[in-house]
């Protein structure tokens, strides 16, 4: 792997010039300023511009004695250096120090000393020692204390309340949506500066003709991080307790690099993929409707508690991410990660149904082993062909096995359930773009892909022995070709493509004595489907009209062998959105849209034969073809005022769909049953929120608020009960204040209350109200640090629980030289070792309590290089 990184081409033909252009006070990077070389005399020989690195290189032959190097922008004044040549040797550096013009328009700074934020036009670059506490390891940490950026629990990042779907290394995209590998491993001290990019577009052709409501964020690094550099760390604990970590980059003009390689079984989890907890999986976010339904997921362990609290592992995660850059046209990335884990839960349910004067209470109990392994291949090849046609073809392997094994007791009856799952995905997506001029850009793309996913249920009992094979697969094509236009006032586009859509879905249930049901399925379900879509971008003085035209033609056709009739339809469906922003100045705007989605019936729905997925519960659906509509709205009020760290975000959205599934759930003490019925549900969701963030620059603190107060009128069957309309009243209210004063003594406080209440027309409501709190206190003097964590939960106030008290120690020291950091572990200090939680639903009540990740101590030693 070392030679692998220390790839490099030297040229002794000519003469290289290379250097970085910064800005004079602040020492943030320039880019696009044109770079000028010269005779003595003052006359052109050659010019180039700077990257959006600030970074510039440029050949010259060895003829030339002596050179005059120039900057050029409009917003700096120019600079110029007489640079000697000598013939007997090939490599400069000349880097260039700017000073700003006192007329630039362009830029709005932050008024305070250091200049903690700058914003210039679509980016906002932190000064990352204003916000710094010393408590910081990797770009994570760094990224939760910059204003405006949110970081969730799934690594998920948001600017300004838009999601994040890149981060670039020195402006290189080197992870594409997998970008939590390098924002959980890449160490945040040789990072200098952090920018966040709006209306970032991939594609540099589309520049300034489509805009783009993505957002990049760039990690500029140090200077002098070159070649290679990394650290390894090494820790041992009681209990039995391994932690092992190393992280390699590489950064050199022809290469760039990231790998990692990590095992641990403290709780942490350094990989994108996340098998405890239903949380967001970045590496799918653009493959949804790609991949095929799984029916027997195996993600969820259920906890309001942290990961890190109820992950038992023994985990392994490897990444290797590499961008070679062969010539100025050519470029070619790939990626490769693998994970391997073994999660450990002993858990047990205690539920109360109440319906109709009826009552039923189920007891569960069961131990769980979860092992996943993961192998994923991603390549990226992009060909500049010239100056105005690029060809890029991306493409990916996905391969996932998951092995579920759990032996326990339902209602005193013993049983062991075994669950195989295999998930296969494949894609390959070539796109060709064409930039006609200034204000026209041509593309064509296709994608093809290929999903299968077989699961194997395997459940002993005391009755029976059942064995349930499960085989759903997708093949998907589309072609599309696009026009992008831009004109004074506004932009336009016009899309036609065709998509093609095949699923299969096979499966047989063995060993079940349940009469008058289907047991086995066997389904081809097709749709071809042509489309022509048109979209409008209109700026008129203060105001913004967006209005989005999708029209397609549904060809489908259903053929399952347990009906007596085919499916075989057509039907044209109509797709309209627009949205409207008023802009009372650069800072606040008022904002409103409408949007109508149609959405075709997915594989998980259609299928009539029950299907086992553990040891308790059957599904199967009440199918017909209807499209699934939904009407939603978003009226609210937004400022984003970075000259004075403030944003404030008041909406108001709802939701409507006339057609959708209503669920009827049976149950008995032995079984349940799930039928999705396809009806008329007209269910309906009216949501309030408010979100609030302010950076105190004279105590170094951000506050942020965050509330939302939510009804929602659904309808589903309860056994005999028939339609049961319901509704349900959702209260949330986040408090968060954390400070970065240059002092010793850094506060954190998280405060989360929610409340939720449901009802059912002529029976009693349930409700329910959850309260935590994280508090943190950071000592940072001299490289020593020390963090006291402490977090409470109470799962019900209005019960009897008392709740949980959690206490977390950590104390690192840093050499002087900073090469070796000494860490101490101590986690869950009072040693709880369960967890008890209650959910109540409009005609349920559990009490939940699963194990915890018990105390241990670690001390562990880090080494960079």
């Amino acid at each position: 792997m070392v030679l692998f990184f220390l790839l490099k081409t030297t040229c002794f033909s000519q003469h290289t010039i290379k250097g970085v252009v910064t800005e004079k006070v602040t020492n943030q990077i320039i880019p696009f300023v044109n770079i000028l070389v010269k005779t003595q005399e003052g006359n052109l020989i050659d010019f180039t511009s700077t990257n959006e690195s600030g970074y510039y290189s440029i050949e010259m032959p060895k003829k030339v004695d002596s050179l005059r190097i120039e900057t050029s922008i409009i917003s700096h004044l120019p600079k110029s250096e007489l640079l000697i040549l000598e013939k007997s040797k090939n490599k400069y550096t000349l880097n260039f120090s700017l000073q700003q013009r006192l007329t630039e328009l362009d830029e709005v700074y932050i008024e305070s000393e250091k200049k903690p934020i700058i914003v210039k036009k679509d980016t906002t670059i932190y000064n990352l020692i204003e916000f710094k506490d010393g408590s910081e390891r990797v770009v994570e940490d760094l990224l939760k204390k910059l204003p405006g950026i949110i970081v969730e629990d799934s690594g998920l990042i948001k600017f300004k309340g838009k999601q994040v779907t890149r981060v670039l290394l020195d402006g290189d995209n080197l992870f594409n949506e997998n970008y939590s590998v390098g924002t959980k491993n890449i160490d945040s001290e040789i990072v200098e500066s952090v920018q966040a990019i709006e209306d970032y577009n991939t594609n540099p052709l589309l520049k300034g003709i489509k805009s783009s409501q993505d957002v990049a964020v760039n990690l500029m690094l140090k200077k002098g991080v070159t070649d290679i550099s990394g650290n390894a760390e090494i820790g041992l604990g009681i209990e039995n307790k391994k932690y092992l970590k190393t992280n390699v980059i590489s950064v050199s003009k022809k290469l760039k690099g990231f790998s990692t390689l990590s095992y641990n079984n403290i709780g942490e989890n350094y990989s994108p993929y996340n098998f405890l907890s239903n949380t967001f999986d970045l590496s799918k976010a653009n493959e949804i409707n790609q991949r095929t339904s799984n029916l027997v997921s195996n993600n969820a362990f259920n906890s309001a508690l942290p990961d890190n609290r109820t992950r038992v592992n023994n985990n392994v995660f490897g990444s290797l991410n590499s961008l070679f850059k062969f010539n100025k046209k050519t470029s070619f990335k790939l990626n490769y990660n693998i994970f391997k884990d073994k999660l450990i839960r002993n858990e047990s349910i205690s539920t109360i149904y109440n319906f109709d004067n009826e009552q039923i209470n189920i007891s569960n109990q069961k131990s769980i082993s979860k092992r996943p392994l993961i192998h994923t291949f991603e390549y990226d090849l992009i060909y500049e062909i010239n100056k105005k046609s690029r060809l890029t073809s991306i493409g990916k392997l996905d391969s996932q096995n998951i092995k579920n094994t759990s032996s326990g007791f339902n209602n005193n009856n013993s049983f062991d359930n075994i669950i195989e799952s295999e998930d296969l995905f494949l894609k390959n997506d070539l796109e060709y773009t064409y930039r006609i001029n200034n204000s026209n850009v041509f593309q064509i793309s296709t994608n093809i892909s290929t999903n299968k996913i077989p699961q194997n249920v395997n459940v002993l009992n005391e009755i029976n022995n059942l064995k349930q094979n499960i085989n759903f697969k997708k093949n998907k094509f589309e072609i599309q070709s696009s026009l992008l236009s831009k004109t004074p006032k506004g932009e336009y586009s016009i899309s036609l493509g065709y998509d093609f859509i095949e699923n299969f879905v096979n499966s047989s249930l063995q060993g079940s004595n349940i009469n008058n049901q289907l047991l086995s399925n066997n389904i081809y379900y097709k749709l071809s489907v042509p489309y022509a879509d048109f979209r409008y971008q209109l700026r008129i003085n203060k105001w913004q009209f967006i209005a989005n035209l999708s029209n397609r033609l549904f060809n489908v056709m259903l053929d399952d062998v347990n009906l007596d009739t085919n499916l075989n339809i057509s039907t044209f469906v109509t797709y309209p959105s627009i949205s409207i922003n008023y802009f009372f100045n650069s800072k606040a705007n008022f904002y409103t849209d409408y949007r109508l989605s149609n959405q075709v019936p997915q594989p998980n729905t259609v299928f009539s034969g029950l299907i086992l997925t553990n040891n308790r519960a059957y599904l199967n659906n009440d199918f017909k073809f209807k499209l699934f509509n939904n009407h939603s709205s978003t009226l609210g009020y937004r400022i984003n005022d970075f000259y004075n760290l403030f944003q404030f975000n008041i909406y108001a959205s709802y939701n409507f769909s006339k057609y959708g599934l209503i669920n009827k759930f049976n149950v008995n003490e032995n079984t349940d049953f799930y039928t999705s019925i396809v009806d008329i549900t007209n269910n309906k969701n009216l949501n309030f929120g408010l979100n609030f963030e302010k950076y105190l620059h004279f105590l170094k603190s951000t506050i942020n608020i965050n509330s939302s107060y939510s009804i929602s009128k659904y309808q589903n069957i309860i056994n005999t009960s028939g339609l049961r309309k319901n509704e349900s009243k959702s209260l949330l209210g986040e408090f968060h204040i954390r400070t970065g004063l240059k002092g010793s003594f850094n506060l954190e406080n998280k405060a989360l209350f929610i409340n939720n209440t449901f009802s059912t027309t002529n029976a009693t409501s349930n409700v329910f109200a959850t309260f935590q709190n994280d508090f943190k206190i950071k000592y940072n003097k001299k490289g020593f640090n020390f963090i006291i964590n402490s977090q409470y939960f109470n799962p019900n106030l209005n019960s009897n629980i008392s709740g949980d008290f959690f206490l977390d120690a950590l104390v690192r020291y840093k050499t002087k030289k900073g090469k070796i950091e000494y860490q101490i572990k101590a986690n869950n200090l009072l040693n709880n070792q369960i967890y008890q939680n209650i959910n109540t639903s409009d005609f349920s009540r559990s009490v939940f309590q699963h194990n915890l990740q018990e105390r241990f101590m670690l001390l562990s030693v880090q080494f960079k290089f």
